[in-house]
């Protein structure tokens, strides 16, 4: 018997891929509302919204159920998640979704859910961050919310250093224009292993950048990450903006200065942007063939004069990876920009290099990667394999913070 689907927002949002099952494909008509909604705007959520419009665009074998829209019964008495499972039930289908809330509302009415987490087709899709979408108007989502604090068992399946954030979705926020930009938040965790437990962070002093601290929530995950002290291998992903390598160079050298570390190890591959003319040999000596690659660096330092004190000090070393093999690298920071510009097998040569009292610091975007054999293979995909090690922590930000202009690249994907 044909499988029949119901895809959830939070599905299309987390996976395309999942529209390749192999089945009847029903998408109800407030699900399209919501990716139209969601698409307006230069965040990661945007971004994916998207895609998710053009893709469907772009099949044939997708079924439209236009009854299920905002005027539903089920919306009036309850909210969107509410149509949907309503929409799944009528066509008993499988309901696809990552959403916890609508997961419980369609098993209570025993219909069958395909959990988008516990399937490998999505696994490239860790983000360190589960987010839960409280409604506080109905008495369920509040029974939930108190089970969150009572925080007796890991009823919602994290993984050790895996962030959550919960959003009140009777509080929406809008744009000077009355785009939905997202909810208030409730509340915010990371789990230990053992319980949830508050974020701790503080902010930062450089005296090259002055006063550094979040500027929204996901930086604030990526603040306690960074300042966390028993994950050794951090991860900082997202999209071009957002602040990966602000926020992770600032605490570098914040640590520099403190001399929690001797110094900081900054590796790179040198792959050229995608499609750019390569500028040819280079002449003098490596440090000086590398300095372009470590511009970022410089960026946050005041300048090439700046970059140039620490080199010369020996507090910063820029490396080869090409010569990373047979390094012992001990009380210090290995920093890895670009790693979607790596592959599997780099990423495992880099652990490796990381001696005692070391860490290595990572960041990367696959919407960047300038080579097709990275597409598949890449330094982002892997680390993600580390998802529960108590040593490994990544989050993923998602919200473009350098300026108002940076934010328009967006808009052109």
């Amino acid at each position: 018997m044909k499988k029949v689907y119901v895809y959830d927002t939070n599905a299309l949002l987390s996976d395309l891929h999942l529209l390749d099952l192999d089945g009847e494909k029903i998408i109800p008509e407030i699900v399209l509302h919501e990716l139209d909604r969601l698409k307006m705007g230069s965040n990661e959520t945007a971004y994916r919204a998207r895609q998710a419009v053009r893709k469907l665009k772009s099949l044939a074998n997708i079924s439209y159920d236009h009854k299920f829209n905002k005027f539903h019964p089920s919306i009036i008495t309850g909210n969107n998640d509410d149509c949907i499972v309503e929409c799944a039930k009528e066509h008993n289908a499988i309901l696809i979704t990552g959403d916890f809330l609508i997961q419980l509302k369609a098993q209570a009415q025993d219909i069958e859910v395909f959990e988008t987490e516990n399937n490998e087709v999505i696994d490239s899709d860790y983000k360190g961050i589960k987010e839960i979408f409280i409604d506080t108007r109905l008495e369920s989502d509040n029974e939930t919310l108190a089970k969150i604090y009572e925080n007796e068992d890991n009823f919602l399946n994290l993984y050790i250093n895996q962030y959550l954030i919960v959003w009140d979705k009777s509080k929406p926020t809008y744009d000077e224009v009355g785009n939905l930009k997202g909810y208030e938040v409730i509340d915010k965790f990371k789990f230990n292993g053992e319980k949830l437990q508050k974020l701790k962070f503080k902010k930062i002093e450089n005296m090259f950048l002055g006063t550094i601290k979040p500027l929204n929530i996901k930086q604030e995950l990526m603040f306690d990450l960074l300042q966390d002290k028993n994950t050794t291998v951090k991860a900082g992903f997202g999209s071009f903006g957002v602040g990966k390598d602000f926020l992770m160079i600032s605490h570098a050298i914040d640590m520099l200065m403190h001399q929690k570390i001797d110094k900081i190890v900054w590796v790179r591959n040198n792959v050229e942007v995608k499609d750019s003319n390569p500028i040819g040999f280079l002449p003098s000596d490596m440090e000086s063939k590398l300095m372009p690659f470590a511009m970022p660096l410089a960026d946050h330092l005041g300048g090439l004069d700046g970059l140039s004190s620490f080199l010369d000090k020996g507090k910063i070393e820029i490396q080869h990876l090409g010569f990373m093999r047979g390094r012992d690298i001990k009380r210090s920071l290995v920093y890895v920009s670009e790693c979607e510009n790596n592959t599997k097998e780099h990423i495992q040569l880099l652990l490796g290099r990381i001696g005692s009292d070391s860490m290595i610091w990572l960041n990367g975007d696959t919407r960047q990667i300038d080579h097709d054999k990275f597409k598949v293979n890449n330094g982002v995909n892997a680390l993600k394999m580390l998802k529960g090690q108590k040593l490994y922590g990544q989050v993923t930000l998602d919200k473009t913070e350098r300026s108002e202009t940076a934010k328009l690249a967006d808009l052109l994907d």
